[in-house]
């Protein structure tokens, strides 16, 4: 018996390591032909960048300036990927991917003790093909490192409720977790786990579980691990750090609407269904199946997983800033709920269910691609003709064969469509948000001062090296009067166009002005005679001076 378990141990090892070395190189593949976009995935790698030019790994930094938008362990994941590999594009990509592969591993290894390997094994089949899962392996943006450690959280409470193979180690790997998850976004990395938590045991009336949770030795443990670079922080930047961090980036991003067009009941509804392409349909339908069941309704195991999406659902549905990738962690389990319903259907041999439930969304999501990159390539014919042959020979395949073949297929599938979409789309979809060709100008005109007339790109500085400012309007803007303001999240070096030609310490200017902002800047600065140096398909660039 011992033998037994000890040979299903080092294979359940094994099963673990190949999924994440699989999921771990698919997900980097290609990365680096993916530059790096604006606005968002440039500030990171920015900030990286400046904290290994700086030497200071404790401030995060960009335009020489402190930067207090996230906490510090995302920009700590990609410096050293920067200090150790060298400043490129792939090595900005290397710390989404790595943990993409570890949350794969997470939900098998979970689902392995808890459930079933067949339900480990399609569960992480769902989530890691999943459309929002395999992007968000590719961006430079923190939400699949807080996913990992949130749902580490998440499953070392649950692991301790149960008392899987005892139950202390878990709680304090929950706590350590919860910590690097603050680390890693703030203070959602400790309430909305907590929420889930609370309702779980609630929901169960076991309120004697508190008392066997370490609370004490917990919080001790959350707080070495979280609390040292907030008290540095503080004590180095004082309330600056407060105001900016938890004023703007917390308390304002919930009650005042960064994006106010996206304020609607059903934005994250929308997401959803996107986000889970291909497998949304049969994830729908797994919900509304498992909470038909009563049996698995009243199941410790499924019971948590709606009250987890349920809690993050409802809480960034009240949040009054939305943002696409806010309600990722529920796809953790949404995966769980899909791959048990999908091995039911495997079991009671249910053809049609992954014919249409599967295949169908399968082929129609690759169609819908299709239609959305149209005008990202020019030799778009090459993908559309190679997608629809695969197409047409999957659904050849699975007319006369058994669901698990035909699932096995369609996997194979989705990986192909996706590989297909890493090498073509996404390149092609990035250039058209990233200013790669703009930084070159930069360098250029290095010895210029230099200027962007009503937009910035980050990108540019950060492939360029050199810092541009941001040139606005002669006219005067007119803030809200109010203490916590949207505009104190930029912090790039900012000017009116005016000042900025007149005051200038540099005999030589160089302005660079977007094509559909030209003639606003011509009648602005008609009376400084600007010299055109050239013009490209989306920029003007004119010279001031000797």
């Amino acid at each position: 018996m011992a033998a037994s378990l000890s040979i299903a141990a080092v294979r359940s090892r094994q099963i673990c390591l190949g999924l994440f070395l699989v999921s771990f190189v698919s997900y980097l593949l290609f990365s680096h032909l993916v530059p790096i976009t604006d606005p968002v995935e440039s500030n990171y790698v920015l900030t990286a960048k400046e904290m290994v030019k700086s030497g200071d790994w404790i401030s995060p930094q960009i335009y020489g300036h402190v930067w207090f938008d996230k906490p510090i362990f995302f920009y700590w994941l990609t410096a050293l990927a920067f200090k150790w590999f060298g400043v490129s594009d792939l090595a900005a990509r290397l710390a989404p991917a790595l943990f993409a592969g570890l949350g794969v591993v997470l939900i098998y290894w979970f689902l392995n003790k808890t459930s079933s390997q067949a339900v480990a094994l399609l569960s992480a089949l769902v989530m890691g093909t999943s459309l929002e899962y395999v992007l968000l392996a590719k961006f430079v943006i923190t939400d699949m490192v807080l996913f990992v450690f949130n749902s580490a959280a998440l499953v070392f409470f649950y692991l301790g409720y149960t008392k899987v193979e005892g139950f202390k180690r878990w709680y304090l790997l929950m706590y350590a977790s919860m910590a690097l998850a603050v680390l890693t976004k703030g203070p959602v990395g400790l309430l909305l786990p907590g929420f889930v938590m609370a309702i779980f045991i609630a929901v169960q009336r076991n309120w004697a579980e508190l008392r066997k949770m370490s609370i004490p030795t917990g919080l001790v443990l959350f707080v070495v691990i979280a609390f040292p670079w907030y008290i540095v922080m503080y004590y180095v930047h004082g309330s600056e750090f407060i105001d900016t961090f938890l004023g703007v980036h917390n308390y304002l991003r919930a009650t005042v609407s960064e994006h106010p067009k996206d304020n609607v009941f059903y934005y994250y509804l929308v997401v959803f269904l996107l986000s889970m392409l291909p497998w949304a349909p049969l994830a729908l339908k797994a919900m509304v199946a498992t909470w038909k069941d009563q049996s698995l309704r009243k199941s410790p195991l499924w019971l948590f997983s709606f009250i987890w999406m349920g809690v993050y659902f409802i809480f960034y549905s009240l949040m009054a800033t939305k943002y696409l990738t806010y309600t990722f962690p529920t796809l953790f389990p949404l995966a769980m709920l899909t791959g048990n319903y999908l091995e039911q259907s495997l079991i009671q041999d249910k053809k049609n269910t992954i014919i249409y439930w599967v295949a169908i969304p399968m082929i129609v999501s690759t169609l819908a691609y299709i239609v959305a990159i149209q005008s990202y390539l020019e030799n778009l014919w090459i993908v559309v003709a190679s997608l629809m042959l695969i197409i047409v020979f999957v659904w050849r395949e699975i007319k006369e064969q058994r669901p698990k073949y035909i699932l096995e297929l369609l996997c194979i599938y989705q990986v192909a469509v996706y590989m297909m979409l890493s090498f073509f789309i996404l390149p092609a979809m990035a250039d058209t948000r990233s200013e790669k060709e703009l930084a070159q100008d930069l360098l250029n005109y290095s010895d210029s001062h230099l200027g962007l007339y009503e937009f910035y790109s980050t990108s540019a500085v950060y492939y360029s090296g050199k810092t541009a400012v941001k040139l606005t309007s002669s006219e005067p803007v007119v803030s809200p009067q109010t203490e916590l303001s949207w505009s104190s999240k930029y912090t790039m070096p900012t000017e009116s166009l005016v000042n900025f030609v007149t005051n200038s310490k540099k005999n030589s200017i160089v302005i660079i002005v977007p094509e559909q902002k030209r003639k606003q800047f011509l009648e602005e600065i008609k009376n400084s005679n600007p010299q055109l140096l050239k013009t490209t398909d989306r920029f003007s660039y004119y010279h001031f001076g000797d």
